[in-house]
């Protein structure tokens, strides 16, 4: 299990794509958070997904961040969902009753991908990453 939250950004045809990995938990909520406020202050578009696949655990605070924010974003006309969240992340989600954070259309037709039967995720699936990577982002050896 991963301890700390890490999230990356990515831009799509139809609107941006935030992964979440980790726990989305009280002492990483405001990291999400401060995620989900720079998408809707920089980026201009109608979408927002929060792939939530990658979540280890979530609590209360995660899923209220989740709801103020999806508040937020519907003010200024963007639709915020959350994408593929693993069985325990939609049982907590649903027992907080914030279902319509997962109201969305499913993340196939949302981002025009036809996923395999077996459910895994293509591989031909290419988003545009705004940030780089951490081998990127290291300065180089020079001898």
């Amino acid at each position: 299990m991963t301890e700390k939250l890490e999230l990356r950004l990515y831009t799509s045809p139809v609107g941006v794509y935030l992964t979440a990995r980790g726990r989305l938990d009280s002492t990483a909520a405001h990291q999400l958070g401060k995620a989900i406020g720079v998408v809707l202050e920089r980026f201009p578009t109608d979408q927002l997904t929060v792939d939530c696949a990658g979540l280890d655990a979530i609590d209360a605070a995660g899923i209220s961040v989740l709801m103020l924010f999806r508040t937020s974003a519907l003010r200024l006309g963007v639709h915020l969902t959350v994408a593929d969240p693993p069985p325990h992340i939609r049982a907590a989600i649903e027992a907080l009753r914030a279902e319509q954070l997962l109201a969305a259309a499913p993340h196939e037709q949302l981002f025009g991908v036809d996923q395999p039967a077996d459910g895994r995720r293509s591989r031909g699936l290419r988003y545009h990453c705004l940030h780089p990577s951490t081998a990127a982002r290291r300065p180089r050896r020079t001898r």
